[in-house]
């Protein structure tokens, strides 16, 4: 793209500044708080489908239940519940002879937690401060769909021609591990040559992602007990167990080139809950864990791993490992990637700034490159990290951050797709 159409289209897109403010508080009013094992992202999804028809694609919402490859899917997380949680997606056509383009958001939000924690004691208030806009998923991922569907309209209603499709896709269950709405999409046969996944933090390009899950560890020492001494002492050999190798995946991820630089994943690689017991029966407890995976890395291999790691304890007592019923996958774009330069230079453009390339935590993308078998890329402005984050009370955006990616997304779109 020459200068001067870069010159034009960022003041077309500045024109909408107002309007896509509006649209991420109105989507960010509608409380969508994926509680597993349900979720309540029905409404919202029924408003953005209703957008995205406004603006001229055309339409589909469906809910992955009336789906059968979904249904019979071996990567289905069978514990999250998928009635009444739709996808929707929606399609502007080109002209043809170009590569298409999948912008993904999803509609599910964390749990806002109390409501004392919020100024105002309103998580879904959209509020408008200081350049902010504050609520529960304003960031993660309420910004994501607010910015797809202003970009397809822009470059619609201003007559910015595409060669190849653009899809604009939201979908349910992301949090808690899920990403049953995407594989649903996928399920559903829509695809396109790369995904632009606007659930990304801090202006960063993530093109690696981490993948991984969930450990329960069923415990029991002989018994009758009359305490937990026992149990607990059992419990200690475990968690002396689980640090060692929360030792080894810190260095691991350390030496990762996209994940060693991000301190805040390498405190987080394996995170262990207390051991919880039934306080009438202090023979038996359990206790879980979450874990990550590297891109390239074998899951198969790193359950062996842990299991082993367990077979060694000498106090009295027996265990039990389940593994959650599905991982989720890591994955990875090369940064020589075509897509990979597409977006960087793109993000230049947009803000006359290098691009940062990096790692992210799990999420979609895993998902899109191992199942829908087309490169995905995390971008975002959410916050991480730092004060107004994600998951966090006071989640908030601020508004320049959110057009400076708007903007990315439209030169994205109109490089990768003319």
């Amino acid at each position: 793209m020459n200068h001067n159409m870069a010159v034009t289209v960022n003041k077309i897109v500045e024109r909408y500044r107002g309007e896509t403010v509006r649209l991420l508080q109105k989507l960010v009013r509608i409380p969508s708080v994926n509680h597993p094992p349900a979720g309540d992202e029905a409404q919202v999804q029924k408003f953005y489908a209703g957008i995205l028809r406004t603006q001229g694609l055309k339409t589909e919402s469906f809910e992955p239940n009336n789906i059968p490859a979904f249904m019979h899917h071996p990567a289905r997380l069978q514990t999250h519940a998928m009635h009444n949680r739709p996808d929707v997606a929606g399609v502007l056509k080109g002209t043809g002879g170009g590569r298409s383009l999948m912008l993904l958001a999803h509609a599910d939000v964390e749990q806002p937690g109390p409501a004392s924690l919020w100024t105002g004691r309103e998580p879904f208030s959209g509020r408008l401060h200081n350049g902010r806009i504050y609520g529960r998923g304003v960031g993660d991922d309420k910004s994501g769909m607010a910015i797809n569907a202003m970009a397809a309209r822009i470059i619609r209603e201003n007559k910015l021609k595409l060669r190849g499709d653009l899809v604009v896709a939201s979908v349910s269950d992301e949090e808690q591990g899920g990403s049953n709405g995407i594989l649903a999409l996928i399920c559903k046969g829509w695809r396109a040559d790369a995904c632009l996944n606007i659930d990304g933090c801090n202006l960063d390009f993530a093109i690696a992602g981490l993948g991984g899950g969930c450990c329960t560890v069923e415990l029991a020492v002989p018994g009758p007990q009359i305490n937990a001494t026992a149990l607990l002492d059992y419990f200690d050999e475990f968690r002396e167990r689980i640090a060692t190798l929360a030792k080894e995946r810190i260095h691991l991820l350390a030496k990762h080139h996209f994940f060693g630089q991000r301190q805040f994943l390498t405190t987080a690689t394996l995170n262990l809950n207390n051991i919880i017991m039934a306080t009438d029966d202090m023979a038996h407890g359990r206790f879980t864990f979450w874990f990550y995976l590297l891109p390239g890395e074998d899951p198969k291999k790193f359950k062996k791993h842990v299991e082993n790691s367990f077979l060694g304890i000498k106090v009295a007592g027996t265990f039990r490992i389940e593994w959650m019923p599905r991982l989720l996958p890591a994955g990875a774009v090369a940064v020589d990637h075509p897509f990979a330069k597409c977006t960087a230079g793109s993000y230049r453009l947009a803000t006359g700034c290098k691009p940062e390339l990096t790692g992210a935590f799990m999420s979609d993308m895993g998902m899109v490159i191992k199942y829908g078998g087309f490169p995905c890329i995390n971008f975002g402005p959410a916050r991480w990290g730092k004060e107004g984050a994600a998951h966090q009370p006071n989640e908030f955006v601020e508004i320049e951050t959110l057009m400076q990616c708007l903007k990315t997304v439209v030169f994205c779109t109109l490089e990768w797709c003319s």
